[in-house]
C-alpha cells in the first residue's frame, strides 16, 4: 500500500476505510487527499475538483477534523477550514443520511476537542455549526471557560467565550470574567482594569462590576469620580461604609467640613467610624487649624 495512503487510513474508522478505499480508485481524489494531509494550507482549493464526489468529500471532512485534532494554532486552523468547506460540500447533496452523518461528524469534532481541552476551537466549531442545534455544548465550553478563568487565565477564558455564538448565557459569562480580569489586575494595572469593566458593563451591569470601578477610582485618588458610582450603588451591602470612609479621607485631605458631616450621617450606628469622624471634624474646626 501506498505509505501515503496507509499514513492517512490511521485517521480513519473502519467503515471509513472502506469508502476510502473505494474513493481513492479515482486518482485525482487520491491526490487531493493526500494534500490535507501533506499541504494543509493550500489544500483547500483542491476541494473543487471532488465537491461531485459524495463519497471523497466524506472522507476529505473526516481527514480534515482528525488531522487538525492534533495540530495547534493556524495549522490547526487551516483544518477546521477544510473541514467546514467540505461539510458544505457534503450538505450540498440534501440527502437525509448525508445530514445525519454531517450532524455525527460535526458532534465528534466538537467531543474530541473538548476531551482534548481544545475548546477555543470547539467554540468555533460549535459557532459555524449553530443550526445544527449544538446548544448544549455551548454550556459545557462556558462552564469550562469559567473555570480557566477561575485558575487565572482571563484571557483565554474570553478568546473562548468570542468564538462562540453571541447567546445571552455567553456575554453574562463573559461579562463577569471582564470584572474578574479587572479586579486581579486593579493594583497592578488600574487603567487597563478600569477598560475591562468599562468593557463588561457595556455588555452587562454585572452588580460587581462598578462597586470594583468605584474601588480603583479611590485608588488612583479620584475621590470624585469614585464619590459618583458609590451615589449610585449605595443600596448595596456594605456601600454606604465604603462611601463613608472615601468621604472622610476625602474631607480631611480637602479640609471640607460638609463632606465630613456627610461620613457622618452615613455611619450613626456605627461608633467606632462616628468617633474618628468626629474627632476629624473637631481637628478641622480647631482654633488652632
Amino acid at each position: 500500500m501506498d505509505k501515503d495512503v496507509d499514513a492517512l487510513s490511521k485517521f480513519l474508522s473502519e467503515r471509513e476505510q472502506r469508502i476510502f478505499r473505494g474513493v481513492i480508485k479515482d486518482p485525482i481524489a487520491l491526490e487531493v487527499l493526500k494534500k490535507l494531509f501533506g499541504d494543509p494550507e493550500n489544500a483547500e482549493k483542491y476541494l473543487v475538483l471532488i465537491k461531485d464526489n459524495i463519497h471523497a468529500i466524506f472522507i476529505a471532512a473526516k481527514l480534515a477534523e482528525s488531522i487538525g485534532r492534533y495540530l495547534n494554532g493556524e495549522d490547526e486552523d487551516k483544518c477546521i477550514n477544510i473541514f467546514i468547506r467540505s461539510l458544505s460540500h457534503l450538505r450540498d447533496f440534501k440527502d437525509k443520511r448525508v445530514e445525519y452523518d454531517v450532524f455525527e461528524i460535526v458532534k465528534e469534532a466538537i467531543e474530541s476537542r473538548i476531551s482534548m481541552k481544545k475548546y477555543e476551537s470547539a467554540s468555533k466549531l460549535v459557532n459555524f455549526f449553530q443550526n445544527l442545534g449544538l446548544r448544549n455544548y455551548v454550556k459545557k465550553l462556558i462552564f469550562h471557560a469559567m473555570e480557566i478563568a477561575d485558575g487565572g487565565d482571563h484571557a483565554r477564558a474570553v478568546r473562548i467565550l468570542n468564538q462562540l455564538p453571541s447567546y445571552d448565557e455567553v456575554l453574562t459569562a463573559k461579562a463577569y470574567i471582564l470584572v474578574e480580569w479587572g479586579k486581579k489586575i486593579s493594583t497592578s494595572n488600574p487603567e487597563a482594569a478600569l477598560s475591562k469593566i468599562e468593557e463588561a458593563l457595556k455588555i452587562r451591569d454585572v452588580p460587581s462590576a462598578k462597586l470594583i470601578k468605584a474601588e480603583i477610582f479611590e485608588g488612583l485618588g479620584n475621590y470624585a469620580k469614585a464619590y459618583e458610582i458609590y451615589k449610585t450603588i449605595k443600596d448595596q451591602p456594605g456601600v454606604e461604609k465604603r462611601l463613608a470612609r472615601l468621604l472622610m479621607e476625602w474631607g480631611e485631605e480637602e479640609r471640607d467640613i460638609k463632606k465630613l458631616e456627610e461620613a457622618r450621617s452615613l455611619v450613626l450606628n456605627d461608633a467606632v467610624m462616628l468617633e474618628e469622624i468626629e474627632r476629624r471634624i473637631r481637628k478641622l474646626t480647631s482654633p488652632q487649624n
